[in-house]
């Protein structure tokens, strides 16, 4: 979704079909504000199986489109449903992008250092004020990677790794319950407005927790969960609820068998041939763990560590390691994680046109540029 958004709009034309009207380029949205749901409760294909906190992120996008489509129509009357729809979802997807740039990764890395470096990759070392006033000067450090003259891809075509895929397993910072706060009751002392429930967050998954989360309301989710912390990247903090999921089939139909997650997180890196632990590090010119307590001061990890792995450091699975590596203050992710979204974050804004040589006002429409330009946190 942080790419193209196609947990909203579908990842093929006969899911997107479902959830456009073909009117003005708008998606159906019901009366509550919310992708519009079909007789059995069921709203995006592409949403089963996911929790509240995307549900809550395309709620916010799927409402987004809305407006845009609006602004984009007033400057361009004659524009048919098809040209609206394609620059309003463009539009949509450049503004995740850039909200996952300057925002959602500098509060995994809050530091004064990263703060500067994630938004120099949007706004240049130059930053917002000089860009907007004087355009991109050609130059990626002083302008950012947003506006180049052509796209930059090292060689290889415009992709995400498995590496990336890997080190994005970030299923800790979910809560084993959601903290349903009171929105019709005055805040306490602490700022947050009371508790009135916790629901289970496997309540708030799938066909169930879409009619869930439709009866908390958005306002309610948005509070509820702007109120609560999430969970720490760490070792031994994986939710429960997650060792015994039931996944769903694109219809919302349960399958027979149930799953472990972080068992198949490990299944599927170890199948798709991503680097284990130490191999990670190396291919990144990081320098390897000789020993356990290189990697962790825990003596109960450690214990535990070498009753999994033996003394054979190598086999250290890439996830097991990433969870219980000592994290630099301010970092929500480990050093090794952040290596990959380091590199990362800057491809997948130079390697792609749309924030390159097709950042301009011509393939975005001019409205549709401004509104990128100035969305800001």
């Amino acid at each position: 979704m942080i790419m193209d958004g196609s947990a909203i709009y579908g990842s093929d034309a006969n899911k997107n079909a479902q959830v456009r009207t073909f009117k003005d380029g708008k998606l159906k949205i019901a009366g509550n504000g919310l992708l519009q749901h079909g007789e059995d409760g069921s709203r995006s294909p592409e949403m089963f199986g996911t929790v509240g906190p995307e549900f809550l992120h395309c709620r916010l996008s799927s409402s987004k489109n809305t407006t845009v489509c609006d602004a984009i129509k007033h400057e361009n009357p004659f524009f048919s449903d098809e040209e609206l729809y394609r620059h309003a979802r463009l539009v949509t997807a450049a503004v995740i992008a850039k909200i996952h740039t300057i925002d959602w990764t500098v509060e995994l890395l809050k530091t004064d250092t990263l703060y500067v470096g994630m938004h120099a990759n949007w706004y240049g070392l130059l930053g917002k004020k000089f860009k907007d006033a004087f355009g991109h000067l050609g130059s990626s450090i002083l302008s950012g990677f947003v506006g180049m003259k052509k796209p930059e891809n090292h060689g290889v075509p415009y992709s995400l790794t498995e590496d990336f895929t890997s080190v994005y397993r970030m299923h800790p910072l979910l809560p084993d319950t959601l903290h349903l706060r009171d929105t019709h009751a005055k805040p306490g002392k602490d700022k947050s407005p009371p508790m009135k429930q916790e629901v289970p967050m496997i309540d708030l998954i799938g066909l169930k927790g879409e009619k869930t989360l439709t009866d908390i309301g958005f306002t309610g989710q948005l509070v509820s969960m702007g109120h609560q912390a999430s969970g720490a990247l760490e070792i031994w903090n994986y939710p429960a609820w997650l060792r015994d999921i039931i996944a769903q089939n694109p219809d919302g139909s349960e399958r027979p068998d149930h799953v472990d997650m972080p068992a198949l997180e490990i299944y599927r890196d170890r199948e798709r041939k991503v680097p284990r632990y130490n191999q990670f590090r190396r291919s990144m010119l990081m320098v390897p763990i000789s020993k356990w307590e290189d990697l962790t001061d825990d003596v109960e990890v450690i214990k535990t560590l070498h009753e999994v792995y033996g003394n054979n450091i190598e086999k250290l699975d890439l996830l097991v390691g990433l969870m219980a590596e000592k994290k630099i203050k301010g970092f929500a992710i480990s050093e090794t994680a952040f290596f990959i979204f380091v590199l990362m974050a800057s491809r997948r804004l130079e390697a792609d046109r749309f924030f390159t040589s097709n950042f301009n006002e011509e393939t975005y429409t001019k409205k549709g540029l401004e509104w990128v330009n100035t969305t800001e946190s």
